[in-house]
């Protein structure tokens, strides 16, 4: 916290004013981290057609450029430690999936390609896991990215395929 005071020319008492501790100001850092990646993220999804194209392309997106980000790479152990464990209370970490996965979401619900009582933050927690799982496939050394295109577009896809109805629904 001292080299951050001294960075941006304000004493230590004055950080801590807008930061309550180390982790605070690191989930901040985090969050305005995605944010900058999302328009490039939301550029490269938006040229599939369809909403499983748009999950599946999206979701390596975020493992690819995820476990190559430093910041990022904070999100793939996020429950074993302090900071992990600080966004998943602060609710940080299903602020910023929603962020990146709501325009595609919005456009699915609105064309009836989604059952209207799902609930989003089901499809949050969910496929912000699956993205947390691929990150630590390619950060484990399974870097085949075409094998992992295949897997979520065979499994994953056809959750998000137009006229979808989940099971007991």
């Amino acid at each position: 916290m001292e080299d951050i005071a001294s960075e941006v020319a304000m004493s230590r008492p004055n950080v801590y004013r807008y930061f309550a501790d180390r982790d605070d100001l690191l989930v901040e850092l985090i969050s305005r981290h995605s944010r900058a990646l999302l328009d490039r993220a939301h550029a490269f999804i938006s040229r599939q057609t369809t909403l499983p194209d748009q999950i599946v392309e999206g979701l390596i997106f975020i493992a690819d450029h995820g476990r190559r980000d430093p910041l990022t790479r904070h999100l793939i152990d996020r429950a074993s430690t302090s900071l992990g464990r600080r966004m998943i209370a602060s609710l940080t970490s299903e602020m910023l999936t929603s962020e990146f996965w709501d325009p595609f979401l919005d456009t699915a619900y609105a064309n009836n390609q989604l059952p209207a009582g799902l609930p989003r933050s089901d499809v949050y927690l969910w496929i912000g896991n699956l993205g947390l799982m691929l990150m630590r496939g390619l950060e484990d050394g399974d870097g085949n990215l075409t094998r992992y295109r295949s897997i979520l577009s065979r499994f994953v896809a056809p959750a998000f395929a137009s006229s979808s109805t989940p099971a007991g629904a």
